[in-house]
């Protein structure tokens, strides 16, 4: 096996690491990915996480809304540019074609040793974003939502 692949291997298990022992329950998917859920105000916050082993990338994914209506896109564009602005770590990213808004976040594990504080930081601060942006973004890009529990359609990353 590669070097590459062993730190990946390394990096991978720290992360599932983290997860256990934070108590959050999570799944492995083929690929080197691990889904999992958070509990938030509004409903889960689902999160996967994506290896890239060739890039030495691990990524985070939490979709937010999984359809935006044609009209709303312009809309939801602004204020991708505008939260984008104001982070620090992460980036709200939205998928015209599929008209899909998601949260990201990626850590580079090329010249660093893996530790437990940086997923710990991912998954909290993810968690912080997401749940504080997530009515407000589903407002603006939906509004015919009215309220109640936000749901995410499984399988997207």
């Amino acid at each position: 096996m590669s070097t590459v692949a062993l730190r990946t291997e390394e990096v991978y298990e720290v992360l599932c690491e983290v997860l256990q022992k934070n108590e959050i329950e999570y799944e492995k998917t083929e690929g080197l990915f691990v889904v999992c859920s958070v509990s938030g105000q509004d409903g889960d916050i689902r999160m996967t996480f994506c290896t890239d082993v060739s890039k030495m990338l691990i990524t985070l994914y939490s979709p937010m809304v999984t359809h935006i209506p044609e009209e709303s896109l312009t809309d939801a564009s602004l204020a991708v540019c505008m939260l984008n602005h104001r982070l620090q770590d992460g980036a709200f990213c939205l998928d015209l074609s599929r008209g899909m808004l998601y949260f990201r976040m990626t850590y580079s594990y090329y010249n660093s040793e893996p530790n437990e504080d940086i997923f710990s930081y991912m998954l909290s601060h993810t968690a912080e974003v997401v749940e504080n942006y997530r009515k407000k973004i589903i407002g603006l890009c939906m509004p015919s939502y009215k309220s109640g529990k936000l749901k995410v359609e499984s399988g997207i990353f």
